[in-house]
């Protein structure tokens, strides 16, 4: 599989530590040539629903992440249009001792489940999917935030990038909604990529939440209900087909 990793060019430190780590392992990567946020929704978006979006994260949209979805989003295309799983990184990363023989596993593994994710995560709900060696193979009742490393297939790219006309949330958020893109999220422990120092220096500013009038408040918790039993009945439908197939 390539490895894209997305990284402003300017962003010298943190190229700079991901060509490091590279090398050390020995693996070869690209760097995918971070989109600018400025005016990225008139090129990459049909539009912005920022009620929706306030409704999705309790604020408004900034332009690092309206840039940084439309990077990931560039590289979906990619992976659709090469008919070949990838990689996709963000350049604050740590790479972990074992990372080489997780790329490895992820990717005997991709084209069957679509997305698996090697970063670590602290709130995820999980269930255990199988033993691969070294490895175990979980799917996400609970997916968790962030975007920084994982291994995804053509087929899932094309299912993100369809739903992706509209920016209605950040990269992770959107993502993390399995329930709606109807694409099960995987992750493989122990987990091989962690956040860097680099990653409290962040490129993407303005994410402050503000206070809004009372009815929008309240779409805000209806929305999280919905996100509750979306992902209720998602699961309940998972788990019901891995219980017939398995008979």
């Amino acid at each position: 599989m390539k490895i894209f990793v997305i990284s402003l060019a300017d962003s010298s430190a943190r190229r700079k530590s991901a060509a490091a780590q590279f090398r050390k392992f020995g693996i070869e990567f690209t760097f995918f040539p971070a989109i600018s946020g400025n005016n990225a929704i008139d090129s990459n978006f049909d539009s912005y629903n920022e009620d929706l979006f306030f409704r999705n994260t309790g604020r408004t949209a900034c332009a690092g992440e309206i840039g940084c979805y439309a990077s990931h989003l560039a590289l979906w295309k990619q992976c659709i249009e090469s008919g070949e799983p990838i990689v996709i990184m963000e350049d604050d990363f740590l790479l972990l001792e074992g990372f080489p023989k997780a790329l490895q596993q992820a990717n005997r593994n991709v084209d069957q489940y679509g997305y698996i994710r090697l970063q670590t995560e602290t709130r995820a709900g999980k269930h255990k999917e199988k033993e691969c060696g070294d490895f175990t193979l979980w799917r996400y009742t609970k997916a968790p935030h962030s975007a920084m490393c994982y291994a995804i297939s053509p087929t899932v790219a094309a299912a993100f990038a369809e739903h992706s006309n509209i920016l209605t949330a950040p990269i992770d958020v959107y993502v993390k909604r399995f329930w709606e893109h109807k694409q099960p999220m995987y992750g493989l422990t122990p987990y091989t990529v962690a956040e860097s120092d680099l990653a409290w220096n962040t490129n993407i500013m303005g994410r402050e939440k503000s206070r809004k009038p009372l009815k929008v408040e309240l779409l805000r918790v209806i929305t999280k209900l919905n996100w509750f039993f979306g992902r209720l009945r998602f699961n309940f439908s998972q788990n019901y087909l891995k219980h017939n197939n398995s008979h």
